[in-house]
């Protein structure tokens, strides 16, 4: 990636995502250079660093022993499914024995690199559906143990896996209320005190829904605060770019609405067309965001979390709070023409 072999690599020189790059870029100066660019290199995250990134795993765990024990809620000296408050990819890469549970070592393994941050869509740069070995940007190790073929290049069910969802069920708040009691406890909470003082704006020692849904979309602790673009947007969503921005910001629990037209294209057949609604001939895509649902459906994606399938429903009702993203269900998006034209728009719950 370093065109000019000065020894940085700069935004215009970064085969990933923006969020990528902000992932990678430790110190937040704007480029990537020493150990920043060190294949396998591992930042220590604190929680100061953490509270500053609201849209990530990082917001909550400190990569550490101690990271480890907040999360072994029952202490049996492994992570399970159901104490893992965050997205089963980061899960799945850091489960490394594939036995559905993370023992010390995993956590805090030398395999545990910082490509953590990036989703698989971040890593696939050039969006053919595969992470070739020039576009992972952590260490080797990680890349052969994900690698269960041995083809040399990733696919997304050796990354994210194969799980038989839409994602559109997942609830973020619910997951850290570990004893479903409506509300987020001290003990509950895997951020610091001071986020958690961020979040709790009665200071009444617990996090509310409401109170959660307003910080993690705002980034503030202000009930006032207004959320950029809300309302309703029209969105054209180009078929060759993974996310689109949807220029709306959502809480859990809201109604996203969705009137979406058009046809898209995915290969050279002319006949390979798909509607919101997927493709008209009923195929699938083997490596697509959402691999049961027909290729070139509509998908949306809010902050770092998702896929969700829209095809052609009229609504969906957000599972977690952040940024809405509007996508297609293919996986190899270079050879794709189109668009889907959407008005999109979000009703407070």
């Amino acid at each position: 990636m370093d065109r000019d072999h000065n020894g940085i690599i700069t935004q215009d020189e970064w085969q990933g995502s923006a969020r990528s790059f902000q992932v990678h870029d430790w110190n937040g100066d704007g480029r990537l250079s020493g150990q920043e660019v060190m294949i396998g290199a591992q930042r220590n995250t604190n929680w100061e660093e953490a509270d500053h990134n609201p849209n990530s795993v990082e917001r909550y765990v400190s990569w550490t022993t101690s990271g480890f024990n907040n999360l072994d809620h029952n202490r049996d000296r492994k992570i399970t499914r159901n104490e893992w408050h965050y997205d089963t990819e980061t899960f799945r890469r850091v489960d490394r024995n594939g036995d559905g549970a993370l023992d010390q070592s995993e956590f805090l393994g030398e395999a545990w690199d910082d490509d953590r941050g990036d989703s698989f869509d971040d890593l696939d740069a050039n969006n053919n559906g595969r992470v070739e070995r020039s576009e992972w940007h952590g260490g080797s190790n990680v890349f052969t143990q994900l690698d269960r073929n041995r083809d040399g290049v990733l696919s997304r069910f050796e990354v994210v896996g194969g799980q038989d969802t839409t994602g559109d069920t997942w609830d973020e708040f619910a997951s850290l209320d570990y004893d479903r009691s409506g509300t987020i406890a001290r003990n509950e909470w895997h951020g610091s005190v001071a986020s958690f003082n961020r979040f709790d704006q009665n200071r009444d020692g617990v996090l509310s829904r409401r109170e959660f849904s307003e910080v993690a979309v705002t980034g503030t602790s202000g009930v006032n605060t207004p959320l950029s673009g809300t309302g309703s947007q029209y969105v054209r969503v180009n078929s060759q770019q993974r996310w689109t921005d949807g220029g709306l910001d959502v809480r859990a629990g809201d109604t996203i609405t969705f009137d979406a037209s058009g046809t898209i294209q995915m290969s050279d057949n002319a006949e390979d067309v798909a509607t919101p609604a997927g493709s008209r001939t009923g195929r699938t895509a083997p490596d697509a965001p959402i691999l049961n649902q027909l290729a070139g459906a509509l998908l949306a994606r809010i902050g770092g979390y998702g896929p969700i399938f829209v095809g052609d429903r009229r609504s969906i009702v957000a599972p977690v709070s952040g940024r809405l993203y509007l996508g297609v269900n293919d996986d190899h998006l270079p050879d794709n023409r189109g668009e889907f034209a959407v008005n999109v728009g979000v009703q407070r719950r």
